[in-house]
């Protein structure tokens, strides 16, 4: 058991960053330590020169305070308080130090931090045992012991301070919100006062302080309690909930997923929720782990261990411009995964960009990856070097020339290191778009600590002038079968060329517009070579219905239907990426191992489990479509009234979370291509809808509805991941509502209704259409892109 001599709620008064007005003011602080020790001898002399005099402390307190009078952050002013406490004397082995910022936020009663701190820990190594003249083997021996055991009770704190042994908390104590919240009626109408505490938990990492008179003093994003309220603040006030456990929940979600913690301790009080008592209120522990933000390919043994390793998240560049320049990535996240220590967790968006410094080069593939490590950071670097070296780069060839892999650590942690060898965060960071663009896919909101800024901000300061060039592009992977070289095209809303076409190819008997028209392999791929012929970009050849009510058919008997077309069509030098349409993954492995490029699943890969990680195994982009129930039951499930009968909402939510489930599975971001399923769980006008509101699938946020109480949470939880800048493909062609509206029974008959579909889909975005009728849509997609794209 720790002995502890305590200093409780010392009230200083300091400037330590800023107010809640953002005034640079001085404030009320409140510090308050405990420092473990032993008080053995002077229990037995009842001297307080055999202990730890706590009056002596309070000075030592208060004279850091004064010669820090304008320290930046909590962090860094714990830090300090805990080294002037174990400066007290070698019977300092350790201090608990919380300070507290009273009124730190308008609607809370206080923030702070605790963070627990040993003499190992600020000095490097334990005290000695003092020499005592004369004393015996034994009992040197006998003293020895104690100490030690005091060292070890240091370690092992039986109390309160245990936790902090491997991690520092940032908290924020009382924050009143008013929300609706509740099951009763009158409860869905008015909103309520919620109090809400919260716990940050991050790794323990000490700032190096160095001498008392120089601090390291920043604030690191992720731990920034300002930036968690405003977020957690926002995402409340537009929710709406029924119980406290949905909420809290929601809550640790937001804070790991947007503002980016390792782990959220989420305590919600509701007081007015018993008569009798003072409140009612869950408390809940999340991290990463229980949202799936672990790559579903992770065997479990390595997650333990890198969650026990405290594993640090760190950002790496990846760019190539020599050979197949999208294989060479590809090459470099595999050779990332099978090293021990690293895991890739996420992956950005590609981009075709400009040679930087020197320009007289090929254009630069580009992207970023996020990756957890146990690495210390030099060890990272060698092992970068490493894989550059195995993949063949010259490491003699003139510097930024071209390079057939380079890997550059932009991030480690919230670390910042600046040696011969390394410097973090990047020191070129701030300059380079192509570095930055892809970095801002993952996580916008990671922050320079010398730059004071967020990399989005840093980002907009070097594309939103003028002059800015327009050399950062970003591109799509199409063709990726290892017999042919990489097909990269522009699709994203920002940066479309042109629309592509894809032309449908039905080896069915059953198919809705066209069934048995192709049944036999040379029908079917002569039907290939003139859709190709026509302008057909890509092939989508399918060996099932999936229309309203249609039957399974059997794996076998799809692979029957559908690979030797796929292999004729390869044979006779067809070189358009094909997509293979089935949601059985035995059929898409054997589709692509004869030469298809990409899987298209109707079911986002939930009607079988293996199809993601197949699709993450091959690196083959995969078309992830909205929809519910099965082609036999999706008719009756058009209902949207949980997201207060929006389709687009519902939509969004629902296939953001297919892309999360995508992501987790690791399949890399620029593979992912999202199909809002037209036609599929969605009633006539919804379709309409759908396409008039194309645009929105794809926003960061939509502008908030009126309350209601079907409503299941607000936008923002209701997406797993942002849909952003995903490239859209749109399937309308033929389908019922088409006919529908313009009363023609023959599917066959609804070209010129599709022509109008398809129009509205490039308005609305599209990167790609799915159509029948190759040669009609050709020319409906030149004049529309004409039109709408840029």
């Amino acid at each position: 058991m720790t002995d502890k001599i305590i200093v409780k709620e010392l009230d200083v008064r300091v400037v330590l960053g800023y107010d809640s007005w953002e005034r640079d003011k001085p404030q009320t602080v409140i510090i308050t330590v405990e420092i473990h020790t032993s008080i053995a001898s002077a229990g037995l002399s009842d001297k307080v020169t055999d202990s730890i005099h706590y009056g002596h402390t309070k000075k030592r307190i208060e004279a850091f305070v004064e010669n820090h009078p304008r320290l930046k952050s909590i962090e860094a002013m714990a830090e300090g308080v805990a080294k002037a406490c174990l400066e007290m004397g070698p019977r300092a082995l350790g201090v608990r130090v919380e300070i507290r910022k009273p009124r730190a936020l308008l609607h809370a009663k206080s923030a702070g931090v605790v963070i627990y701190r040993t003499r190992e820990d600020v000095f490097g190594e334990w005290p000695s045992i003092p020499v005592i003249e004369g004393e015996t083997d034994d009992q040197k021996l006998i003293r020895q012991a104690r100490h030690n055991k005091e060292i070890e009770n240091a370690l092992r704190p039986e109390d309160h301070s245990y936790h902090l042994i491997k991690e520092d908390l940032i908290f924020v104590e009382d924050l009143h919100l008013n929300v609706i919240i509740g099951v009763n009626l009158w409860e869905r109408h008015f909103r309520q006062t919620v109090k809400l505490h919260l716990k940050i938990h991050s790794p323990k990492q000490p700032i190096s302080i160095g001498s008392s008179s120089q601090l390291v003093d920043y604030v690191p994003h992720k731990n920034n309690f300002r930036f968690l309220v405003e977020t957690v603040s926002s995402f409340v006030e537009a929710s709406s909930f029924r119980t406290v456990e949905a909420f809290s929940s929601a809550v640790a979600r937001v804070a790991i997923k947007q503002c980016h913690v390792d782990k959220i301790t989420v305590r919600v009080e509701k007081p007015s929720a018993l008569m009798f008592a003072a409140c009612s209120g869950v408390e809940i522990t999340r991290s990463s782990a229980d949202f799936n933000l672990w790559p579903a390919s992770l065997p479990s043994s390595k997650v333990s261990s890198l969650l026990d390793a405290n594993a640090i998240d760190a950002y790496i560049a990846l760019g190539t411009n020599m050979g197949d320049r999208l294989s060479n990535l590809h090459n470099a996240l595999n050779k990332l995964n099978a090293t021990d220590g690293i895991v890739v967790k996420e992956t950005s968006f590609l981009y075709d960009t400009a040679p930087m410094y020197v320009t007289d080069q090929p254009l630069f593939l580009n992207g970023a990856c996020k990756i957890q490590t146990t690495l210390g950071p030099i060890e990272l670097l060698d092992q970068l070097k490493k894989i550059e070296g195995d993949m063949g780069r010259d490491f003699g060839s003139i510097r930024f020339g071209p390079r057939i892999i380079d890997l550059d650590i932009l991030f480690y942690g919230d670390k910042k290191i600046d040696t011969e060898r390394l410097t973090i965060p990047h020191p070129r960071l701030h300059e380079r778009r192509f570095q930055l663009a892809p970095l801002c896919d993952i996580n916008d909101e990671l922050f320079h600590p010398q730059l004071g800024k967020t990399v989005a901000t840093l980002l907009r300061q070097l594309t939103t002038h003028s002059a800015a060039p327009d050399d950062v592009i970003q591109v799509t992977p199409l063709s990726t079968n290892k017999d042919r070289t990489a097909q990269l095209k522009t699709m994203s809303k920002k940066h479309r060329s042109g629309t592509l076409v894809m032309g449908i190819l039905n080896c069915t008997p059953d198919s809705f517009s066209d069934g048995g028209d192709h049944n036999d392999v040379k029908s079917a791929v002569s039907f290939a070579k003139q859709m190709v012929e026509s302008g057909a970009d890509i092939l989508d050849i399918g060996g099932q219905s999936t229309r309203p009510g249609s039957q399974r058919v059997s794996e076998e008997d799809e692979i029957a239907r559908i690979i030797p077309v796929i292999k004729m069509i390869r044979e006779d030098g067809i070189s358009v990426p094909i997509s293979v349409d089935t949601f059985y993954s035995s059929v898409a492995k054997v589709a692509l191992d004869a030469g298809a490029d990409i899987i298209n699943d109707v079911s986002g890969g939930t009607f079988d489990l293996e199809m993601l990680p197949l699709a993450a195994r091959y690196q083959c982009p995969i078309i992830i479509m909205h929809m519910r129930g099965t082609p036999q039951t999706m008719n009756s499930h058009s209902d949207y009234s949980d997201f207060g009968n929006d389709v687009i909402r519902g939509v969004r939510h629902e296939l953001s979370r297919r892309v999360r489930e995508a992501l987790d599975a690791g399949v890399p971001r620029w593979n992912v291509i999202l199909d809002p399923g037209v036609g599929f769980a969605k009633a006539g006008a919804q379709n309409f809808e759908l396409l008039r509101r194309l645009n929105e699938i794809t926003l960061y946020s939509l502008p908030p509805t009126s309350e209601d109480e079907n409503m299941l949470l607000s936008e923002e939880e209701n997406l797993a991941t942002y849909l952003h800048d995903y490239p859209v493909l749109v399937g309308s062609s033929r389908k019922r509502f088409i006919g529908t509206v313009t009363g023609k029974e023959n599917a066959k008959d609804r070209s010129w209704g599709t022509a109008a579909t398809v129009t509205a889909a490039i308005q609305g975005g599209a990167g790609i259409v799915r159509v029948h009728d190759v040669a009609e849509m050709v020319d409906v997609v030149k004049v529309t892109d004409s039109i709408w794209c840029n």
